[in-house]
């Protein structure tokens, strides 16, 4: 009998949550904002080492690729403030009166180590169907992300596209990637 396999035609950026690992976790969630996400394997590279007597290898000693985590490059098309703040590891100055409008931000201090708070990063994708319609979502997740200083770059007449690197490591024993097949978006 045949081995029956499932295949996910995955398509789009549906949705991007980045929770800090916190005693009290914040959610960022965004949605129609992410437009490409580049997640690279972060590996410890293995070795071959062969035992070759003139035109004859005899053996072969062979040491296996050992993923540490991932390097996750998210491209977005708008930018977001307190994702700024978190990926970069600045503070936002939020207006007295209005509290929940940011008013300015200050990258880290110039010299000196930044502690950046550690989140999860959600990718959020969809299974599309032969008529295009959405049959179901897959989330891939990375623990432990941390980020990275982030490149500004603006040009005259082109919208501002924030680009974040992020650094995904697994602790001991951990498992570096998790992907979850859902039929519906978590609420």
């Amino acid at each position: 009998m045949p081995e029956v396999i499932t295949e996910f035609p995955l398509a789009n950026i549906v949705r991007v949550e980045l929770v800090t690992e916190e005693t009290t976790p914040k959610t960022y969630r965004l949605t129609d904002v992410s437009t490409e996400a580049e997640v690279l394997a972060f590996i410890s590279e293995g070795s071959e080492n062969e035992l070759r007597v003139k035109n004859v290898i005899k053996a072969q000693n062979n040491w296996e690729d050992i993923v540490k985590g991932y390097n996750i490059r998210m491209v977005n098309a708008v930018m977001v403030p307190e994702v700024l703040a978190l990926i970069d590891g600045g503070t936002l100055t939020f207006d007295a009166i209005e509290t929940t409008k940011v008013v300015s931000y200050e990258g880290p201090e110039a010299g000196t180590p930044v502690t950046r708070t550690p989140f999860t990063t959600n990718i959020y994708t969809e299974e599309k169907d032969g008529d295009g319609s959405t049959k179901s979502y897959v989330m891939f997740s990375y623990k432990h992300c941390k980020g990275t200083p982030v490149n500004f770059s603006v040009q005259d007449s082109e919208f501002f596209v924030p680009e974040f690197n992020l650094r995904s490591r697994a602790k001991s024993g951990e498992k570096p990637v998790k992907i979850d097949f859902m039929d519906e978006l978590p609420v």
